[in-house]
Order: structure tokens, then sequence, then C-alpha cells
């Protein structure tokens, strides 16, 4: 199946219910998911939050396991973005990347379709403008992303 934008992937396939897991999505669209951790040296890279490639001829997201796992659910968005967009072997992503602060288009895109996976700009304006839940810390935590990401998602789609 091709994807184009976040909307299409979540369509195929998300479950509906919050916070959206982005793991589950990966595995549904035959992705491997796998977590870094400081256990295996071999692959280890502390300054990595996680990376895009191929392995074997199959999509392989890693993500950095020590993150916060606000983080490493970003991580794994951002990284599904890079699949989608045909990214391929995509540079190791370190925190500098997820920052507003990104500059190569390839990352402003993956953070963009991440923001648009984990907080379907829909159910965001469903949230604060008819359920009228305006408190940050309240939508970040339903939604699973850290108050940054939910901040920066509210401006992006005109609620901020």
């Amino acid at each position: 199946m091709v994807y184009r934008t976040a909307a299409d992937v979540l369509q195929a396939h998300w479950d509906g219910r919050l916070p959206v897991n982005p793991q589950a999505i990966a595995q549904a669209m035959g992705i491997e998911v796998k977590a870094l951790t400081p256990f295996d040296p071999a692959t280890w890279r502390p300054n990595e939050s996680g990376h895009y490639s191929y392995r074997e001829g199959r999509p392989l997201i890693t993500y950095n396991f020590t993150d916060a796992p606000v983080r490493q659910r970003f991580t794994i968005a951002h990284e599904i973005g890079h699949h989608v967009h045909g990214d391929l072997d995509a540079p190791r992503d370190t925190t500098e990347q997820f920052s507003a602060r990104a500059r190569d288009p390839k990352e402003v895109a993956a953070n963009r379709f991440a923001a648009a996976l984990l907080m379907p700009a829909a159910l965001v304006k469903h949230m604060v403008v008819e359920q009228r839940i305006t408190d940050l810390s309240r939508l970040a935590q339903t939604f699973g992303v850290s108050t940054a990401a939910m901040e920066f998602r509210l401006k992006a789609i005109g609620l901020l």
C-alpha cells in the first residue's frame, strides 16, 4: 500500500485508541521496530534517538530505549515518516533533529509527519474546541507526547 500522509497511515492501521501506538502501526506496516540498549554494545549509540534503514531487504526502525517514553514514541513516529517519504537509510537522528531548530527538509517533514500521526488535527481540534480541554499537560498526556510537542502542534493547526 502507498501512503502519502499520516492520515493515510492512521486510516489504514490505527485502532482509534489514544494515545496512538506508533510501534503497533509500524509493525502493521511491515516495519521491524527494535530498541537500542546499552546492553548491546554492538549497536548502542547513546547520542542517537533513532534511525530508519533497510536490513536484509526489510525496513527497520531503531530507537533509544533510554529516552523518555514520549521521546521514544515521537522517534518511532518520526522514523515512520522517513519510511513513508521514501528516505532510504535516513541519517541517524539525534535530539537536534527533533527540535524546532531542525533545518534539513527531510527531518522537518518527518517531524511534521510524526506530529500529525501522534496528534491527529481533527481529534486535537475536537478536544480543544468541542470538549473545551485547554490544559496543555492534560492534552499532552492524552496524546502521549511532551508538552513541547503538544504546544508546537497546537500552533501548527492554528489553536494557539
